[in-house]
């Protein structure tokens, strides 16, 4: 995967759209568009601003995630992602409970029988 790849990867990670990425770093969204077409990477200027605006190394938005990543389980990692930032605010907040408290619930929360 190139870097446009990765850019939409993160984006659909933390719930960003396009449009929205394109106005915080100061670009045309076409741009997104015609680099994952072309496979291309954009000016060095712009690509650190996208890394900032996602809160990201820009590193990591230059390597490559096949070896790791197959397209038949990106649709599986969207949905735990989904899943993430759902209940993220749940997590949270039993992060910011006593330790005992966090336990209590979790124990409560594994002896629910579905």
């Amino acid at each position: 995967m190139g870097f446009w790849n990765n850019v939409e990867l993160e984006c659909r990670y933390k719930g960003i759209t396009r449009k929205e990425l394109a106005a915080a770093a100061h670009f045309s969204v076409n741009t997104i568009s015609t680099g994952l077409k072309r496979n291309g990477m954009p000016a060095a200027d712009l690509a650190l601003r996208i890394s900032k605006v996602l809160g990201i190394p820009l590193e990591q938005l230059l390597e490559s995630r096949e070896s790791t990543v197959s397209r038949e389980n990106i649709s599986d990692i969207y949905e735990r992602q989904k899943l993430l930032l759902q209940y993220l605010p749940y997590i949270e907040k039993l992060k910011q409970m006593p330790r005992e408290t966090a336990e209590a619930v979790l124990t409560i929360i594994d002896n629910i029988r579905v």
